[in-house]
């Protein structure tokens, strides 16, 4: 294999010659690896992996997202059953991202009208295959959006023959039961018998007309992207009823609104339609349609540790912070039990605290006495939301001024204090606390809304629906635990550990929960 210093004693073509040497081989392997992943998942080798679906031991392995793993898998599968595009993909004629759209393209094609016949598929697959070879992949998406409205134009060109043709069916039988019942009256009439009548067909029901392409709700798509400087980005692809809906909703609010002297509004249009997004999901949040007072506010949880509130009475700061959680996006809050002289923040967090904690943090906790205060990114930074992670201190203020403010006790391990029950579902209060200790899946990190209630000791062997019996798991973490070769147990310091089946690792070395590991670098 070449090394760095190799490249720069190439000539200019040898140059050349090794970047489409290198491109072509990128192409073989993508392939190679797409029908890997589907043969994989296609013999079902989950459970054996220690994994509850291949694509989420492919994610956790190579470090890229579940939904990323779910569409590479897709898409191996869909090569499989597309050789075509397989053989143009291995042979180095298109790249990954030209499969990946000429399936997304394929898709689309068949959702504007799903009757297509097995020759169509196939010459559709043939056509886009075709532009991949000449064009980029964004070209492809293009041609197959004009090839999924002349797919819909085409059904409903047919939809209204079938239609008409029914119709003048549905005539002539009428026509011919008038006939045959004027004739029967006759024979009736002269003392002879009628013969009897046939059974009539069966009526064929009309069908629904096929939608067009921009007024199909199966191809609504809406997408949301975490960007490398903590933003996101959303964008997608929506019907013109649903943008109608969007639109109607964001009409009022996004008016330029002039400043006190009456100057203009400085805001772009685009900024305004952002503003007036966060107000649709604030009045929605609230439980108000029309933004009044009232409505549901954030609930905020702030953690006190036990021997904080003990110590001297209350009557003292302490030095240990402590954290919160918010419902509709969770936080977590530096909170301080004393008072202070220069008077309380709204929310009861101590201005003199806060303040304390800001300078410990600009130096670096140095100084006498002084305890290191964790950072942005540390894992016992203590502000967070729930979806969106890690947010700053003055993020949190602002969030937590108009809360629900309830305090939540923790042990020195900074553990919810039991809860016990005598039922077998964690209560309310009870998932409050598990979020707050282990704020995700203790073994893969799914939000903690996305999770159950797990018995450590199970309930049918005895094991009490308390704190330090229970731990959040997602679905799939849930039924490994349960049908699969993983065990979690509750450590000393209060936190569950998960133990993998010796296929994933041997010496099977209890893992701490999934927010308290170090993270190797992607």
């Amino acid at each position: 294999m070449k090394t760095w210093g190799d490249v720069f004693g190439l000539g200019d073509q040898e140059l050349v010659s090794e970047l489409a040497d290198v491109i072509s081989l990128e192409n073989a392997l993508a392939a190679t690896r797409l029908t890997l992943l589907a043969e994989i998942d296609r013999r079902g080798l989950a459970m054996k992996l220690g994994h509850s679906s291949v694509t989420r031991w492919y994610a956790k392995s190579i470090r890229i997202t579940d939904g990323s793993a779910a569409r590479q898998n897709a898409l191996g599968y869909w090569l499989f059953d597309h050789p075509t595009v397989l053989d143009a993909l291995a042979d180095g004629r298109i790249h990954a991202a030209h499969a990946a759209a000429i399936a997304e393209g394929y898709d689309v094609v068949l959702v504007a009208d799903p009757t297509l016949d097995r020759d169509r598929r196939d010459g559709i697959v043939a056509e886009l295959l075709d532009t991949a070879m000449r064009s980029t992949a964004g070209q492809v998406t293009s041609r197959a959006q004009a090839l999924a409205h002349a797919a819909a134009d085409d059904a409903r060109a047919r939809h209204a023959k079938a239609e008409k043709q029914r119709r003048e069916q549905e005539q002539q039988e009428r026509e011919r039961h008038d006939q045959e019942r004027r004739r029967d009256d006759a024979a009736t009439a002269t003392g002879r018998l009628p013969d009897p009548e046939p059974p009539a067909p069966e009526p064929v029901p009309p069908t629904p007309a096929p939608r067009p392409v921009s007024e199909n709700p199966d191809l609504n798509r809406f997408d949301l992207h975490l960007l490398a400087n903590g933003r996101f980005q959303f964008g997608g692809d929506i019907d013109r009823l649903l943008a109608e809906k969007l639109l109607t909703a964001l009409s009022q609010l996004t008016a330029p609104r002039p400043g006190p002297g009456g100057e203009r509004d400085p805001r772009s249009a685009s900024k305004r339609r952002a503003d007036a997004l966060d107000q649709i999901l604030d009045r929605h949040l609230r439980g108000s349609t029309r933004g009044s007072a009232g409505g549901s506010r954030a609930s905020v949880h702030l953690i006190v540790p036990l021997r904080d509130l003990l110590s001297h009475g209350g009557s003292k700061q302490s030095d240990s912070g402590a954290t919160d959680s918010v419902d509709t996006g969770s936080v977590s809050k530096s909170f301080s039990n004393g008072g202070d002289s220069n008077g309380s923040h709204p929310d009861g967090v101590a201005r003199g605290d806060i303040a304390a904690r800001q300078d410990a943090a600009e130096n670096d906790g140095d100084g006498a006495g002084q305890k290191s205060v964790p950072k942005p990114g540390d894992a016992d930074w203590p502000f967070h939301l729930d979806w969106t992670g890690p947010i700053s201190r003055f993020l949190a203020e602002l969030v937590t001024c108009d809360a629900d403010l309830t305090p939540v006790i923790v042990d020195h391990h900074g553990v919810p204090l039991a809860l016990g029950r005598t039922t077998r579902l964690a209560s309310d209060d009870q998932r409050i606390a598990l979020t707050i200790r282990d704020t995700c899946c203790v073994m893969c990190g799914r939000p903690a809304q996305w999770c159950q209630a797990h018995h450590i000791r199970f309930w049918e062997h005895g094991g009490p629906t308390d704190i330090d019996n229970l731990a959040l798991v997602c679905g799939e973490c849930h039924r490994l635990v349960h049908h699969g070769d993983w065990q979690l147990i509750m450590g000393d310091d209060g936190h569950p550990y998960a133990i993998p089946p010796e296929s994933v690792d041997p010496r099977q070395e209890p893992l701490p929960s999934y927010h308290r590991r170090k993270q190797r670098a992607a």
